[in-house]
């Protein structure tokens, strides 16, 4: 984790985006914009939660653990929320492990700021994380009847397309990490990978995956990647509304 060199707008996270730079001056006045490396860990289980972050361009990923070792992803987060959301249900231990899915920036605050302004601030903040909430348990759940139901091509399908939503054609992502998140063995996630490439869907190289054809995806994907596309889209129509 470092500062990256040449700090942009923190408009580019959708619920800080949506709060008035007057009426929540002190909230922003104190982030600071830091960058990520893939792969690296944010909270680790049972930790305690010092910040707070609002990704930009990276990806999060929070991760179950298991006694054994082994993870499944909860949900991921990206530049629609924030990372740390125990904080706002006034939680100090972050109840998964989270690391970096895609490399890149967020806005880091420090968590006992967010307990402030949750604490006096307006009632702005506090709607847009529960409509976040809101988002996140319907994707978690989504996400959870498909990893139960639908075969690992259709979970693998509906995950890049997710992905493909946040950062664009070009995927900085393993296999193993991919592996690590859908709670499979890296060799499924590699076989079927190889089954995209030949149908023309992704062509890859070692941490790199391109989307070459995004219908052709999502013809393989299950209806889990369509329900939450529509949930999130549902809940991000009113922002204006939900900050005026």
């Amino acid at each position: 984790m470092h500062s990256p060199p040449a700090p942009r707008p923190c408009a580019e996270n959708k619920v800080l985006a949506a709060l008035s730079n007057t009426e929540h001056q002190h909230l922003l006045s104190q982030l600071e914009r830091i960058s990520f490396d893939m792969g690296e860990v944010v909270y680790r289980e049972g930790s305690h939660i010092e910040y707070v972050y609002f990704p930009v361009t990276a990806v999060f990923s929070m991760l179950a653990l298991m006694e054994d070792g082994d993870t499944v992803e909860v949900g991921p987060a990206g530049d629609e929320g924030m990372v740390g959301l125990s904080v706002y249900f006034g939680e100090t231990i972050s109840p998964t492990q989270v690391l970096v899915h895609v490399a890149g920036d967020a806005m880091r605050l420090r968590a006992d700021v967010l307990r402030e302004v949750l604490r006096t601030g307006s009632d702005v903040l506090p709607r847009l994380l529960l409509r976040y909430t809101q988002m996140l348990l319907a994707m978690t759940s989504q996400s959870s009847a498909c990893n139960k139901l639908h075969s690992l091509e259709q979970q693998l399908a509906r995950w890049l397309l997710m992905m493909h939503d946040y950062v664009g054609d070009e995927l900085l992502l393993t296999h193993e990490l991919i592996a690590q998140t859908l709670g499979v063995r890296r060799s499924g996630i590699s076989e079927a990978a190889s089954d995209f490439r030949e149908a023309g869907l992704i062509d890859y190289q070692r941490g790199h995956i391109q989307v070459t054809d995004r219908q052709g995806l999502e013809a393989k994907a299950c209806e889990c990647y369509g329900v939450i596309k529509d949930e999130y889209a549902r809940v991000y129509a009113d922002l204006p509304k939900l900050s005026g």
